[in-house]
């Protein structure tokens, strides 16, 4: 394939202008300064704490032996008391020090935990990330697990900085289908402003906490939003759980200053009783769900906090934080009510506080009045913050390829009848270093490449580069490539096929159902863009390639355009039956010095040789010489093609 000449529209400028082992570097040593910081906060918080111990120690001395004194001697040691009032409200201000320290250092080892998942993401190493968004499309999409979209060591585990429910699903979403043009321009916009602010894609990630087995899901709020109301329409219980709290704590006070019979208090604090038990269902399903979800809440206030204060430039990112506001009041405020009150909730955990102010105040009924006039005041709408939240993070994540693979640039998407174009176009899971770049072009709607090669020469990864670039381009992120033009078509692929025993489906059987959702799309609108690898190996030869040029041809007649690789050569020969429909490009192999080397480099016209025979060789078994002299095509390669390179084994 010749090099296709830049197309005066495609972004190349955007390319960052840090290498990738640099960006690697950065998130490495910014580690080892946030170890640092943790390490020092730990020191701190150990001193406090012996503080709270001491001063807690020291004050209860002092008292005791004050009152001791004055049980005793009847003197009046106020000394000895006050200054044991003095150590514990030095124990109060250590116990808020080390609570503010113990947050500091929280949020110190989070952020580190930031930068290490960028280190594993740019070492190579992002398949022991723990979320790859396998259950997040369905098992027959149409391409997804066919160009490793999802699933172990995926696009989406390379790239995703997710950290709520919303966030994954959007990603996945906006991978698995093709946006408009529109859509992908304001997205490419937004990619490009988070892709220059390194700091608040930081931020985000950490406002969103350590991350554990599962997402931020906002469910919680859903679920309250649910719950029927008790104190909707009851006005006169709105009304008990203010004034019979007052008269309780008010006779209660009366009776220890002597001002009201002793017991009189004990009557108002049985009706409070009664009542708890009249609503306790309720108020304890509401109470569990918040209590449940406190850390999940004060995650999501400090993102809404965060994206408040943010000052956005794109209009995408403008319309996503306006669209988290209600009625004109912050989100963090309205959630920041509802993390107060799941607090209260939580204090639950206290038995004797949570008896006594159960009989003095009502507590389980004030924190679900207070549960309910949230629900009241936001309700189902809190659903578009999550939403909002959620497109935040998929931008972020594609922003983040932008911003550390040097490769990345933004695409020009054109037209569905204008043609495809890449030059350099790499593959997005492959390390820089162990990258082999090729160019490719197809004319537009009704065109294919024919990709022959030996084995393990590179066509499956040719394809899947293709795949996953299309898809990040189609939904307005950035791919790996010098350039590139990619039309609004709908991609498709035929690259895996999986039998079962269970269903009693062959291997043939399967492929054939993968390949009936590829021809079938293609009557659609607008065109499909297919990737095909080894069409019907599941049957003879004869068949394979009948069958295999029956399924081409039909594509192409239906104006669909893509790459279709293959072991059988008569295929490659439809070049010369449609020379302006399709075009034969290979892979290959030589051998040097007794050795078989790949460059992985793509070239024009038909493969030459096959390395099968030679792997049989190596593994062992020989074929008779009579046998080899007629399979012709298996004739050594030797330095006689291009200069051969030898890159990493990955970029097979």
């Amino acid at each position: 394939m010749t090099r296709t000449q830049p197309h005066p529209d495609v972004d190349i400028s955007s390319a960052p202008s840090r290498t990738h082992s640099e960006a690697l570097r950065q998130h490495e040593q910014r580690g080892v300064v946030l170890d640092g910081e943790a390490a020092r906060y730990e020191a701190v918080a150990n001193r406090y704490s012996l503080a709270r111990l001491l001063s807690f120690v020291g004050g209860a001395v002092l008292i005791a032996n004050g009152v001791v004194q004055r049980a005793q001697l009847g003197a009046h040691p106020l000394a000895q008391i006050a200054s044991g009032l003095v150590f514990w409200l030095g124990f109060a201000v250590a116990v808020v020090l080390h609570a503010r320290t113990i947050t500091a250092q929280t949020r110190t080892r989070t952020r580190r935990q930031v930068h290490t998942r960028h280190a594993l993401r740019l070492s190579g190493a992002f398949a022991q990330l723990p979320f790859d968004g396998a259950a997040l499309l369905p098992r027959d999409h149409p391409y997804a697990r066919d160009i490793d979209l999802v699933g172990h060591a995926s696009l989406f585990q390379r790239i995703e900085v997710t950290h709520t429910r919303d966030g994954e699903r959007t990603l996945a979403s906006w991978l698995g289908r093709a946006a408009p043009a529109e859509v992908i321009a304001l997205r490419q916009a937004a990619v490009r402003e988070l892709r220059a602010r390194p700091e608040f894609r930081e931020d985000l990630e950490a406002a969103a906490g350590m991350p554990g087995e599962h997402k931020l899901d906002p469910s919680g709020v859903e679920v309250l939003a649910r719950l029927p109301a008790v104190f909707a329409e009851r006005a006169w219980l709105r009304a008990v759980v203010v004034i019979l709290p007052v008269c309780t704590v008010s006779l209660a006070l009366a009776s220890s200053f002597g001002l009201s019979p002793g017991g009189l208090w004990l009557l108002p604090s049985a009706c409070q009783l009664a009542l708890l038990g009249l609503f306790a269902k309720p108020a304890h399903r509401a109470i569990d769900v918040i209590a449940a979800k406190l850390p999940v809440f004060e995650a999501f206030e400090q993102l809404l906090l965060l994206v408040e204060r943010s000052r956005f430039e794109s209009p995408q990112l403008i319309a996503l934080s306006q669209r988290i506001a209600i009625d004109g009041q912050p989100p963090s405020s309205h959630l920041a009510r509802l993390s107060r009150w799941a607090g209260f909730a939580e204090l639950r955990q206290n038995p004797i506080f949570h008896i006594v102010a159960n009989a003095f105040v009502l507590w389980d009924l004030q924190v679900l009045w207070g549960i309910e006039r949230f629900v009241r005041d936001v309700g189902a709408r809190s659903g578009e913050w999550f939403a909002a939240l959620g497109e935040l993070e998929a931008l972020a994540s594609l922003a983040t390829l932008a911003a550390d693979d040097p490769g990345a640039v933004f695409p020009e998407v054109v037209p569905a009848d204008e043609g495809f174009a890449a030059v350099g176009i790499g593959h997005p899971l492959l390390l820089p270093s162990a990258r082999v770049e090729n160019d490719l072009a197809l004319r537009g709607p009704g065109t294919a490449l024919v990709v022959t090669g030996s084995n393990m020469a590179g066509k499956s990864t040719l394809l899947r580069s293709v795949g996953q670039n299309l898809a990040l381009a189609l939904c307005g992120g950035p791919v790996i490539a010098e350039q590139m033009r990619v039309p609004l078509l709908r991609l498709r692929a035929s690259m895996r096929a999986e039998d079962s025993l269970e269903s009693g489906a062959s291997y043939f059987h399967a492929e054939l159902e993968k390949l009936k959702t590829v021809v079938a799309d293609a009557e659609a609108a607008p065109p499909i863009f297919f990737l095909l690898d080894e069409l019907l190996r599941g049957t003879n030869a004869r068949a394979r390639h009948l069958g295999g040029k029956a399924v081409l041809m039909h594509l192409i007649e239906r104006r669909g355009t893509g790459l279709c690789a293959t072991h059988d050569i008569e295929l490659a020969g439809l070049e010369h039956q449609y020379p302006e429909r399709i075009a034969n490009v290979h892979f290959t192999d030589v051998v040097v010095d007794g050795e078989m080397r790949f460059d992985y480099k793509l070239r024009p016209g038909i493969v030459r040789t096959s390395n099968a025979l030679r792997l049989l060789a190596m593994a062992g078994i020989d074929v008779p010489e009579q046998d080899r002299d007629a399979y012709a095509i298996d004739a050594p390669s030797t330095a006689a093609h291009e200069p051969v390179h030898e890159p990493a084994k990955e970029a097979r």
